[in-house]
């Protein structure tokens, strides 16, 4: 039934007024265009289907920092990351020399005046639960933990309860703290 039909049999298009020509439908594509069309919408899907592979297997090296770079950091946001190994190297309980938390500090571009605060911070640490809101707050939670993993014999028990704890404490993944884990293995 045409479109004009319908109007005068319903009473909105009257003897007087003109009536609309019947729209034609559009001209199928041929054969080829179309099958030039289901291909091209298949190479897109497949490309599709690889990136988003090839993202889901590397997500965690793509959204956590491949490497801490104390020199990218804010001051405000160097001294967090100091304060947090120092705490972890401080939660070992026995006293040692500090001297592979200095030698971390040196493999994450730290200056001499990092190392400064580094001595302060275990001289004088900031209270656990306090240091934590922080870094929280400064959105460093993978950062602190790497710092914190760098700081520690994570062979030891006690460490890793406490590596454990810091990570759920910051609210990271267990694919992120494997992932860093599998980076930063000394």
């Amino acid at each position: 039934m045409s479109f004009a039909f319908l109007t005068r049999a319903f009473g909105r298009g009257g003897p007087d007024e003109e009536t609309e020509e019947p729209v034609s439908a559009p001209a199928r594509a041929s054969r080829r265009d179309r099958r030039a069309g289901r291909a091209d919408a298949v190479v897109t899907e497949a490309l599709s289907q690889k990136v988003l592979h090839a993202f889901l297997q590397n997500r965690h090296q793509t959204l956590v920092p491949l490497t801490l770079n104390l020199r990218v950091l804010e001051p405000a946001q160097r001294d967090l990351v100091i304060q947090a190994m120092a705490a972890a190297f401080l939660a070992q309980g026995r006293r040692q020399d500090p001297a592979p938390v200095r030698d971390a500090l040196a493999r994450i571009s730290a200056a001499e005046a990092e190392r400064q605060r580094l001595d302060k911070a275990l001289a004088a640490p900031l209270a656990l639960g306090d240091l934590l809101d922080a870094i929280l707050d400064a959105d460093l939670g993978a950062y602190a933990y790497v710092a914190s993993l760098l700081a520690v014999d994570q062979r030891r028990r006690v460490n890793q309860l406490y590596l454990a704890y810091l990570a759920e404490r910051l609210g990271l993944a267990e694919d992120v703290v494997s992932s860093l884990h599998r980076r930063y293995r000394v």
